[in-house]
């Protein structure tokens, strides 16, 4: 009877509870977000006055690590509802190597974003 759940042997603990600290982080980075945009720049907000916090590396590596945070975020919790609910592990393979593919595209593609600012 347990035979059929003997996979890996990752119970996926690591997983599950660092989606909690990622979407802590989120908050807390969006929440900055907000405040510095909405409330600490003088309005309006103009795409020079952006481009002048983004040149600062302090708000780059902020931007950086909100990326990286949002990306394993979002790629993490399509991966464990692929666990959850996709029981053929060849399936399983092929989706969870396109949500790699996907979120390493999506890192590059932000990444080359920031630092070309």
């Amino acid at each position: 009877m347990l035979g059929k759940y003997f996979g890996s042997g990752r119970s996926g603990a690591f997983d599950w509870y660092f989606q909690r600290i990622s979407g802590v982080v989120l908050l807390i980075g969006l929440f900055t977000h907000f405040v510095v945009l909405h409330f600490l720049t003088e309005p309006p907000l103009t795409y020079e006055k952006v481009m002048a916090r983004l040149s600062s590396p302090v708000w780059k590596v902020f931007d950086i690590v909100f990326l990286v945070f949002a990306v394993y975020h979002a790629i993490n919790g399509f991966k464990l509802i692929i666990d959850d609910y996709v029981h053929a592990s060849s399936v399983r393979a092929v989706l969870v190597g396109a949500l790699w593919v996907l979120g390493i595209a999506f890192f590059v593609i932000g990444f080359l974003t920031l630092i070309s600012l």
